[in-house]
């Protein structure tokens, strides 16, 4: 499976509640927070929503990554474990 290529990127905007998801709220939270913001800073930032990039893996499902993630950690598919590879342009 390829990952989109820098500018042809298919994005959705997630947004975490703190009630409706409080485990990936916590989780994300202590993220922030263990790399150095403050609480409010932290929360502020999972309340302007976290970008992630949409992928399909046919006949498997969708799934979602992390943009800012994309280029500093390798990528696997979630249905079969195989590495993404960044598609040429």
């Amino acid at each position: 499976m390829k990952l989109h290529p820098a500018g042809k990127e298919e994005v959705i905007d997630l947004y975490l509640d703190e009630n409706q998801h409080p485990i990936a709220y916590k989780a994300k939270l202590d993220e922030l927070m263990n790399c150095g913001m403050s609480e409010q800073d932290a929360r502020d930032a999972i309340a302007d929503g976290i970008t992630m990039e949409v992928y399909y893996s046919p006949n498997q499902g969708f799934f979602l990554v992390e943009s800012e993630s994309i280029e500093s950690t390798i990528i696997f598919n979630p249905y079969d474990g195989i590495v993404c590879e960044l598609e040429e342009d």
